[in-house]
């Protein structure tokens, strides 16, 4: 099976993973909103990655999980509030190991957002009336407990995986939700509830949430995306479901991630394949308009880890490498390109992840006669790929101004049967699937295309593409690509 194929079936098969080594899911993440004020960062606060502090509240783990997370320039850490006790209506808190772990981290200058699990954190009785009041003592306890210190709350972790204490209805999730956002507006209206993550893109528990009335009582839709699951035609599914329904909330991946075994190669050939695919998924995410995600995992002694037992793998560094948040930069192709932090082929394979080039594109230098201005463009061989294939490139472009349009533009040169097209993408975060286009008209000359985007939060993706024809000799070349 090809890769995506591949991590499809590692998605579906995670909860197997997950039950050998149990640790490995506590409920610890990190997440945030993008931080405009940051762009130097290479990830500000937008992506965030798991750790073990939910569970391990050891002094010296704690501070080794926090060293690591601001080494990677993340700025929030996602919690599971284990360990305290209250797991029935009445009963006593122990608080100190938990304090001390929070303290921490704030200390550190991290935000954090704090797991509630209805079945973890409380006992499930068998009387559900009883069941909502165990929650809704733990709920009210810990939120008044950390009012003013955390106001972000992901409510249960993949209710429709059965962690040894069942699974989660679609009413069941509401409820919980509805308990954990209304304590939140009465006890402190800055705080934001994320519904329960689902464990896939595609999970059908979302869409009988939905239906439920989920979207109600959370401000922000919760899911979790592995490998294949964040290829173009799966990311986008959630919006549409939302769209069906007309809903429009932006969406959190609180899970995400990828592992070498699913890749082809040696050891070294799998390593920089896992590594590409944190690349593409950061550019995913902004295409898409997602909200903000979280990364699986950092520490833990298996597959999932990017720093086993706190030490840096190539995936690490790939993640510190991120830029998700850059000004628009080698817009007229003159430099050279890192396929990785620029512009990144996108074709609708996995060529590209599993060898980090595409055979459809070539990043042009030192042609002062074929190029419009200068010696680069980018050319993308569409003769070479079957009939329309999508043949394409894009870039995430930040630090624009949120709430205003912008123009977009760029020269294209289509020679042969195919025309190509200037997109954006990603602008809204209530709509990710959303996308605004201009389509050349011309050939075997140089036209000029144009697009107005409004920007809803600080980015969009730029997308230069055409279509396969399979017709040898036919290209298309962009050029001198502009945002005012």
């Amino acid at each position: 099976m090809n890769l995506h194929q591949k991590i499809q079936h590692l998605a579906q098969n995670k909860s197997l993973l997950r039950s050998l080594k149990p640790k490995t899911i506590a409920s610890i993440f990190v997440a945030s909103a993008l931080l405009y004020t940051l762009p130097a960062r290479a990830l500000t606060s937008y992506l965030g990655i798991n750790n073990g502090t939910g569970y391990n509240t050891d002094p010296e783990y704690v501070d080794r999980s926090i060293q690591h997370t601001k080494d990677l320039n993340l700025e929030v850490a996602r919690m599971g509030m284990d360990g305290v006790g209250g797991f029935t209506e009445g009963a006593g808190f122990n608080w100190s190991a938990r304090d001390a772990a929070i303290d921490r981290y704030l200390n550190a200058g991290l935000k954090i957002h704090l797991v509630l699990s209805a079945r973890m954190h409380v006992n499930r009785d068998g009387n559900y009336d009883q069941w909502k009041a165990n929650f809704r003592y733990f709920v009210r306890n810990v939120m008044m407990r950390y009012k003013g210190k955390i106001s972000y709350y992901i409510i249960d972790n993949e209710p429709d995986l059965d962690y040894g204490n069942g699974k989660m209805s679609a009413q069941e999730c509401v409820d919980m939700t509805r308990i954990a956002y209304e304590t939140a507006k009465e006890i402190d209206s800055n705080i934001k509830i994320e519904s329960p993550p689902v464990m896939g893109i595609e999970s059908g528990l979302l869409d009988e949430m939905l239906d439920a009335g989920i979207a109600e009582v959370s401000d922000y839709i919760g899911l979790h995306a592995y490998g294949g699951q964040i290829s173009e035609h799966r990311l986008g599914h959630p919006w549409r479901v939302l769209e069906s329904r007309g809903i429009r909330k932006p969406l959190a991946i609180s899970e995400s991630g990828s592992i070498n075994e699913y890749c082809n190669g040696s050891e070294f050939e799998t390593e920089d394949c896992r590594r590409r695919w944190f690349a593409y998924f950061g550019q995913q995410l902004k295409r898409f308009g997602y909200d903000h995600a979280l990364l699986f995992d950092l520490d833990g002694h298996d597959s999932w880890a990017v720093a086993p037992d706190f030490n840096p793998t190539k995936t690490y560094q790939q993640i510190k490498d991120l830029r998700l948040n850059e000004a628009l930069s080698n817009a007229d192709f003159e430099s050279d390109n890192n396929v990785e932090t620029g512009w990144i082929p996108f074709d609708s394979n996995d060529v590209w992840i599993l060898e980090g080039a595409s055979p459809y594109v070539s990043f042009v230098r030192n042609d002062n006669g074929g190029a419009h201005g200068g010696n680069g463009y980018v050319k993308l061989n569409n003769g070479n790929a079957s009939p329309d294939t999508p043949v394409r490139v894009r870039r995430i472009v930040g630090q624009l101004p949120k709430g205003q349009k912008v123009k977009i533009g760029a020269w294209v040169y289509v020679n042969g049967k195919a025309s190509a097209t200037l997109k954006a993408l990603g602008y809204d975060y209530r709509n990710g699937d959303a996308e605004i286009s201009a389509t050349s008209t011309k050939k075997n000359g140089w036209e000029y295309l144009e697009i107005e985007v409004p920007i809803s939060r600080y980015w969009t993706v730029i997308e230069l593409g055409t279509s396969g024809t399979g017709n040898s000799g036919d290209y298309v070349k962009w050029d001198d690509v502009s945002i005012d």
